[in-house]
């Protein structure tokens, strides 16, 4: 009884964590100062293929999770599929609902704000989900392979910085083809290249670990 209420706990706080997540990447792409990396990435693809952007997130999500599974199996979980069926799909969501209500976000002070809800959002969303234990996003798995591949000489924050320029890089290309990369790459995704990682670390370490620690009485 006592296992089946902390794997509720754990469950409850992928299922946040990810919808967390989920309404970030919505709102990051509503406010047009840059989406975060592996988001303008996909929307990048997307765009030249012509495929919604759930859609295309759901197949490159399962190309790297064949890289995982040959390489750190144990990081894939409920977490893992929640995450890669579920986060486009609610910024998808995020988008058109925003639509539906004919709300705007036409001036720069109001476009900055939501990019700061949407960074902190993103940021402590993954921490949440990952705290849980449950399986990673590939992508964000991907970061934790490179750690645990160079025996730690890299960590995951530095891993992540190199992941997202990647994934920056592959967004310009891709944007250029249909000229929305300046939509796709901004501020927003600059401060998250080089913040992602260390910021998911941080709260993990100050408050998502301690609080499913303190929860489910188990220490993390």
């Amino acid at each position: 009884m006592e296992h089946s209420k902390h794997y509720l706990i754990r469950g409850l706080a992928v299922v946040v964590g990810i919808f967390m997540v989920g309404i970030a990447v919505g709102l990051f792409k509503l406010a047009e100062m840059g989406a975060d990396p592996f988001t303008a990435m996909n929307t990048g693809i997307s765009s030249v293929l012509n495929m919604q952007f759930g859609t295309l997130q759901l197949f490159v999500n399962a190309g790297i999770l064949v890289l995982i599974f040959l390489f750190k199996r144990q990081f894939i979980g409920f977490g893992t599929i929640f995450n890669m069926v579920f986060v486009g799909y609610t910024a998808d969501f995020v988008m058109w609902l925003v639509a539906r209500l004919g709300i705007t976000f036409a001036t720069i002070p109001i476009r900055i704000a939501v990019l700061a809800v949407a960074a902190l959002l993103i940021c402590v969303g993954d921490a949440l989900y990952i705290s849980a234990d449950m399986g990673m996003a590939p992508y964000d798995a991907a970061g934790y392979v490179v750690q645990a591949l160079t025996k730690e000489k890299i960590q995951f924050r530095i891993a992540r910085i190199i992941l997202d320029a990647i994934c920056v890089s592959i967004a310009f290309m891709t944007g250029m083809q249909t000229g929305i990369q300046w939509k796709i790459i901004g501020i927003g995704t600059i401060l998250l290249t080089f913040c992602t990682g260390p910021l998911i670390q941080f709260f993990r370490v100050h408050w998502s670990d301690p609080l499913l620690a303190k929860v489910t009485g188990q220490k993390k």
